[in-house]
Order: structure tokens, then C-alpha cells, then sequence
């Protein structure tokens, strides 16, 4: 893939692994959906989105909006849209290199996913989408809450105000850039450095940012 057409531009030696990617997708499932919107006003929405059938592997992801957001009508239409999915970040002081020093550096992780919204159908297909949202929500916390345990008037209630879609994956990517092409002893240090600090993005990327650690 040339330069002119990668989507998002990614260095490679920042570049993860695909399978790396959507276990991050799994692991922090809150994301951005953007969609193209109309009259040129690009809509985004914060939502978790989920592997359909729970595995990485999965070529779908789901999730849902509230009706009244103005992005409703660019899922009800389908088309084309973009998930970002945000991982750790965290700040580098050039004061931390122990060889060479240089100018400051964020160091993050992040995925970016493109594909197509598919709305989905009112109805018994949309109360198992958030039956299955709900599932895999309560399973990160070890819970195990079902929709069934609310009253079937407010379940009704409710539904209408939500719409669900499918997020038809095309490509995904993601970048983990953490001092890759720094020497060993500055990626070393500034490990050391996000560890000590009270940053909670550098304290979870130290133990990755180690200059044998896998990316």
C-alpha cells in the first residue's frame, strides 16, 4: 500500500500485527464511530462496540446510539464509517533519554477500524443485539445482569429510543508506538521513567516500552 492511499498513515515500525489490533479492540472496546454525515458535517458518536460473536476473530462489530443523536440517519442509511479504538498514551520528556537526547515524544497505542454500518432491524433482532452488548459488558466486570430482569413495559419503552448497528470490518490498523526506533539504554529509561511517574497511560505502557518487549 503506498504512502498517498494508507489510511491511517502508519510508520512501520509502529505498526501492530493484526491480531495484536483486534485484541486491543476486545480489550478496550470504547470507541469512536465517525461517519460522513450530511452537508459535509462529519457526525461522531463515544459507544462501546463489540466483536459480534465475542471473538477477535469476528468480521463484525456491534453497538448502538441513542435515536435522537444527529448521527442516527448516517446508521439508518449504512455507508461508510470509522471506528477509533484508544488505548493507553502518555508524554515523554526528552530529560529521560540516556544516550542522544532529542525533542519530546508522545508514546500511545490505538486502532483504527474502516468498514460499513448495516442498521439493524426494530424489533426481536435488536433486543438481541443489546442482550448480546449487555452480555459482554457484564462479563468485564465478572457480572452476570440480564435485560429479562426489568420489567417488560420498560424494556418496551426503551427500546425505541436506541438504534443498533453492524460495523462491517474492511481493513483494521493499529499503531503501538513506543520508542521503537529509540536505542535500547533511552527505551529502557524512559520505561523506567512512565513506571515511576504518575501518569495511569504511562504506568500501563512502561512494562511494554522495555527494548526486548513485544509491540
Amino acid at each position: 500500500m503506498s504512502r498517498e492511499t494508507q489510511r491511517p498513515y502508519v510508520p512501520a515500525p509502529y505498526r501492530m500485527e493484526t491480531a495484536a489490533a483486534r485484541a486491543m479492540i476486545r480489550a478496550q472496546p470504547f470507541a469512536l464511530i465517525v461517519t460522513p454525515g450530511q452537508d459535509g458535517v462529519t457526525e461522531a458518536s463515544h459507544t462501546p462496540l463489540y466483536f459480534e460473536d465475542g471473538t477477535p476473530e469476528c468480521p463484525t462489530l456491534i453497538g448502538h446510539i441513542a435515536r435522537i443523536n444527529p448521527q442516527t440517519p448516517d446508521l439508518l442509511r449504512g455507508g461508510p464509517a470509522l471506528a477509533v479504538f484508544t488505548g493507553p498514551s502518555a508524554y515523554v520528556s526528552p530529560r529521560w533519554y540516556v544516550e542522544a537526547e532529542d525533542v519530546p515524544t508522545w508514546v500511545y497505542r490505538a486502532v483504527q477500524v474502516r468498514g460499513r454500518i448495516a442498521p439493524v432491524a426494530e424489533g426481536p433482532q435488536m433486543l438481541a443485539l443489546m442482550e448480546n452488548i449487555i452480555a459482554q459488558s457484564e462479563a468485564r466486570i465478572g457480572g452476570d445482569w440480564q435485560l429479562s430482569r426489568i420489567p417488560q413495559a420498560d424494556v418496551d419503552r426503551m427500546m425505541p429510543r436506541i438504534v443498533g448497528f453492524r460495523l462491517h470490518i474492511e481493513t483494521v490498523t493499529g499503531v503501538s508506538k513506543l520508542e521503537q526506533t529509540r536505542s535500547a539504554a533511552n527505551r529502557d529509561a524512559v520505561g523506567a521513567a512512565l513506571r515511576l511517574g504518575e501518569d495511569p497511560g504511562g504506568v500501563a505502557l512502561a512494562p511494554l516500552m522495555q527494548a526486548r518487549a513485544p509491540t
